[in-house]
């Protein structure tokens, strides 16, 4: 009679890290999806975002950013989901993507747009994710 293979004990991940992963998927997975589309699409929408700027004025702010501010957001929202990916799987490096891509992402506006906005609320929320993914980091390995 064949004795069952004892796997070794693995972590389970807490059901809070696993709300907390896939609300960071959806948050990075649509923002990166949104500036690929912009970034390859950027020529063919300018002229509607030139329109837009007329009523809009906060959409003037991205007319002098260029393509580059929109692949550049891409990357960092990949780096972004990358990280959650080794969160989901409780790997200590994907706090360190995670944290220092929503980081970048929330300064990037302020490098390529003259005048914007602090985003206050964005920066609260990014603190909060961080600070909350940081409460499991000790049940993470290497």
């Amino acid at each position: 009679m064949d004795e069952p293979i004892l796997e070794p004990q693995q972590t389970r991940r807490p059901q809070l890290l696993t709300t907390l992963c896939i609300l960071s998927f959806i948050g990075s997975g649509i923002g990166g999806f949104s500036y690929f589309m912009m970034y390859a699409s950027y020529y063919e929408i300018l002229p509607l975002l030139e329109e837009m700027s007329e009523q809009f004025p906060f959409v003037s702010m991205f007319l002098d950013t260029g393509r580059n501010f929109f692949l550049t957001g891409f990357i960092l929202y990949f780096l972004s989901v990358f990280g959650v990916s080794l969160l989901w799987r409780m790997r200590k490096a994907g706090l360190h993507f995670y944290a220092g891509s929503q980081i970048m992402i929330l300064l990037m506006p302020l490098f390529y747009i003259e005048a914007y906005p602090i985003p206050y609320l964005d920066g609260a929320i990014t603190v909060i994710f961080i600070y909350m993914y940081t409460r499991f980091y000790r049940n993470f390995t290497t």
